[in-house]
């Protein structure tokens, strides 16, 4: 019963890395198989890797990060494969609408407009959004950046922060974070609106930058399944909820985070509270090896 568990990782359809065996075996078969999967025993995963923690790449091009590691956690204990294959947050939810993916391995926000085109598992983090700046900027609230331009990323929740929440700013599209920190670097952009925890990314990695605002967020943030795939949705759901009773799914998120999680994922996770000595309010700490980050999703 014991055969090997992969994590193969695509770019353009070309297998970029292979890497990680676990123990493992079997899976579905095919879209009438146990888990409704688009290949028998193999889960067809999109990931966007600039969105760290979430999910960035190594050196090798190796998918890695918060949500990656609780895929491949799923993954094997529903005796699956995963195949990684890189895409953008937009492209993922239409991969999934198109059957071309059957989860968007993502820090994605749960929004009303989403959940009519894809289905979600249940929230792993709650989190902020963030308004980063150059060190030389005055702006410290969101309405100081009436006529400014405020990078966001296409198809992202925070595109629709910046148009309700910060009147008079000149909207910014891009495809990928790393281009917009790049033109907030340059001075071609005023400021950049991203989750939590890329933003305390960029903040360790660029001594020019600094949080200019700081917002709590009113949904989840979770990964994306095909809407016609409930099978597949509750045995993540499933496997999710073992790994918190377990103490795996703590295990993992102190490997990523700082902060403990919010007392909001708490209520959707209530085991959490014992774990984390109540509300999820202490300070969870992050373990040798993890980026200590906090924050919010695409």
């Amino acid at each position: 019963m014991n055969k090997a568990f992969g994590v193969r990782f695509a770019a353009g359809g070309a297998v970029a890395a292979a890497a990680l065996t676990l123990a493992g075996c079997g899976g579905g078969s095919g879209t009438d198989g146990k888990y409704g999967l688009e290949e028998s025993g193999t889960v067809l995963a999109a990931v966007s890797t600039d969105q760290p923690p979430f999910a960035t790449a190594d050196k090798g091009g190796k998918p890695q990060g918060f949500i990656i590691d609780l895929t491949d956690e799923v993954a094997k204990r529903l005796k699956l494969k995963v195949q990684y294959k890189a895409s953008t947050v937009p492209a993922a939810l239409q991969g999934l609408s198109s059957g071309q993916y059957d989860l968007a391995a993502s820090g994605l926000g749960v929004t009303a407009e989403r959940q009519k085109q894809v289905s979600f598992t249940k929230g792993v983090y709650w989190s902020t959004t963030t308004v980063l700046t150059r060190k030389d900027s005055t702006a410290t609230k969101l309405t100081d950046f009436s006529g400014k331009r405020v990078g966001d990323i296409t198809g992202a929740v925070q595109q629709e922060f910046v148009k309700s929440k910060m009147p008079g700013a000149k909207q910014v599209q891009f495809q990928n974070q790393n281009s917009a920190v790049s033109q907030l670097l340059s001075g071609n952009l005023d400021a950049f609106v991203v989750g939590g925890p890329d933003a305390d990314a960029y903040l360790k990695k660029y001594g020019t930058l600094k949080p200019a605002v700081s917002a709590p967020v009113d949904h989840p943030t979770a990964m994306a399944v095909q809407k016609k795939n409930t099978k597949f949705q509750q045995a993540f759901d499933a496997q999710l909820g073992a790994m918190v009773q377990d103490g795996t799914f703590l295990k993992i998120y102190k490997k990523w985070f700082v902060e403990a999680p919010r007392p909001e994922l708490v209520k959707i996770w209530p085991a959490l509270g014992s774990q984390t000595g109540g509300n999820g309010q202490a300070a969870a700490g992050a373990q040798d090896g993890g980026n200590g980050q906090g924050g919010s999703s695409s």
